[in-house]
């Protein structure tokens, strides 16, 4: 809007603006200097004004602002405002309905930020009409105690409703948060973050401590709404309240740290590629001495068991090595792990982690690597179990007939003379365990080379974040950990020493027998 259109607006209001500021001061001479001051404000403030439909309002919120200013300085109390029924000689302006709508919403606004005891007495004692002491038995306090939340809950609402609220980032473009666990059961924590609210919540006392009323404005949402989340993270120990604000319980590295942590993963891998090929070698050639077997096997499935050998136990013995040590504390739900959390998007490398699922007979062992297939092996989803203990005992069919075929579909598994099959290669544990031995001074050696990759990344996380987490170093080499393993399968690819294989083939699932 322009000057010369805000000016024009001024005087075609000015009587209007005048006779305003006469009903909201009770008093012609103070009328006439806010009136004044609020013509003032209109023309040198015009350039705010960017929609014109919305020029109406803002005329009548700044005469409402000054007006409210001109009490608050002069110490006065506010006119009661004219309710719609009155029949007498005033009016409702269409000015003062604006006004009046405007506070409705305000008190309903700050109403919604209050803690629920506050909340409770206030709505007890001002909506629904109840007295003190009728309230005081309703939620088990004192009446004096109630009266002295209707004092201090006036102050609050007061206050609120006469300044700008500035809602945070989280309200309306909230970042997107992943949860990771890594310990004996996360039994509780997933369902904690199934959905957006409570991640937004962890994010923003990450970012810095905050009360009930500045979480609220920051994630865009009342308090009543966000009461329960917040309780369920209190009680994960995931939100941690500290002299009227609630900190953040667990470390929150980004997409910034998991990119270092991979190119040093990387660069480590190809850095040392020819002790890695080496190891590959002599693992192939120890194979025939075990009872090793694979269906569709080969030479390049034979080198992916191998690497995985290698990586898997390398990465286990590196914990020894490692100045970093990792104490797995006591968590919430009684069990020893670490938790933590990422904010924004994280491309991941592999499509899950299992690294010992049990069976009857056994065990499986699934690395789901994106490069390596598209067909994920996840034990525990619906009917797998059925499927994979057939596998084991080679039956003629499994219990879940529904899982078994789309497990066959997506060739996980195959019929060989009328029995379930698995298509990954099997092994027995003594097998396995004699292959580690023989392997012993390679696995030390990548062991070795994983401590300082998962050192460094502690290093790198603890300089990050605050001295309050911690475990900040523990997480750091567990991230680190989760990085050289989805990093092993791109990078050896890249080199052409192995390949992805057929589209039958699963080089990324492993069976251990051990009866």
């Amino acid at each position: 809007m322009t000057k010369e259109q805000m000016e024009q607006i001024v005087l075609a209001n000015m009587q209007k603006i005048y006779l305003y500021c006469v009903r909201r001061l009770g008093n012609a001479t103070d009328a006439e200097d806010v009136a004044s001051d609020i013509t003032v404000e209109l023309l040198a403030s015009y350039s705010r004004v960017r929609d014109e439909s919305a020029v109406t309002g803002y005329v009548w919120a700044v005469a409402d602002t000054l007006c409210r200013n001109y009490w608050r300085k002069a110490g006065k109390t506010a006119t009661v405002e004219i309710p719609e029924d009155y029949t007498g000689m005033c009016q409702i302006t269409p000015e003062e309905d604006y006004i009046r709508r405007q506070d409705i919403s305000l008190l309903r606004r700050e109403l919604a930020l209050l803690s629920e005891t506050y909340r409770e007495v206030m709505v007890g004692h001002y909506i629904r009409g109840e007295n003190c002491g009728a309230i005081a038995k309703r939620l088990g306090i004192s009446e004096t105690n109630v009266k002295q939340y209707l004092f201090e809950g006036r102050k609050k609402v007061k206050k609120g409703m006469d300044k700008q609220r500035e809602y945070g980032v989280y309200s309306y473009a909230p970042e997107k948060f992943s949860f990771n666990f890594w310990g004996d059961n996360s039994s509780g924590y997933w369902e904690l973050f199934e959905r957006k609210l409570p991640g937004s919540i962890m994010l923003s006392v990450f970012d810095s401590p905050k009360t009930m009323e500045e979480l609220s404005t920051d994630v865009g949402v009342a308090v009543p709404y966000l009461e329960e989340d917040v309780a369920k993270l209190e009680e994960f120990k995931l939100l941690i309240k500290k002299g009227g604000k609630y900190h953040c319980g667990l470390v929150i590295y980004d997409k910034t740290f998991t990119d270092g942590v991979r190119e040093s993963a990387r660069a480590a891998i190809k850095d040392n590629f020819g002790l890695i090929r080496d190891a590959v070698e002599k693992g192939k050639s120890l194979l025939p001495g075990t009872d090793y077997k694979c269906y569709l096997d080969d030479e390049n499935t034979r080198g992916w068991f191998i690497l995985m050998l290698l990586f898997w136990e390398a990465v286990q013995e590196s914990e020894a090595k490692m100045k970093t040590h990792l104490t797995f504390p006591l968590l919430a739900n009684g069990y020893k792990g670490y938790v933590m959390g990422l904010r924004g998007e994280n491309q991941l490398a592999m499509n899950g982690i299992y690294g010992r699922y049990a069976l009857q007979k056994g065990y499986l062992r699934a690395l789901n690597y994106k490069d390596l297939t598209d067909k994920v092996m996840n034990p525990f989803e619906r009917g797998a179990r059925d499927v994979l203990l057939a596998c084991e005992a080679r039956l003629g069919e499994s219990a879940d007939f529904e899982a078994l075929t789309e497990m066959l579909e997506k060739k996980l598994v195959h019929a060989e003379d009328g029995k379930v099959c698995p298509n990954f290669a099997e092994i027995s544990d003594s097998g396995y365990e004699a292959l580690t031995k023989k392997l012993a001074g390679e696995i030390d050696a990548l062991a070795v080379l994983a401590a300082k990759v998962r050192d460094e990344a502690a290093d790198t996380l603890e300089r990050s974040v605050s001295k309050e987490y911690a475990d900040a170093r523990e997480i750091g080499g567990i991230v680190s950990m989760w990085s050289l393993l989805e990093n092993v399968a791109s990078a050896v690819l890249e080199t052409g020493y192995l390949t992805k294989g057929s589209n039958e083939q699963n080089l990324t699932t492993f069976y251990f027998r051990t009866e």
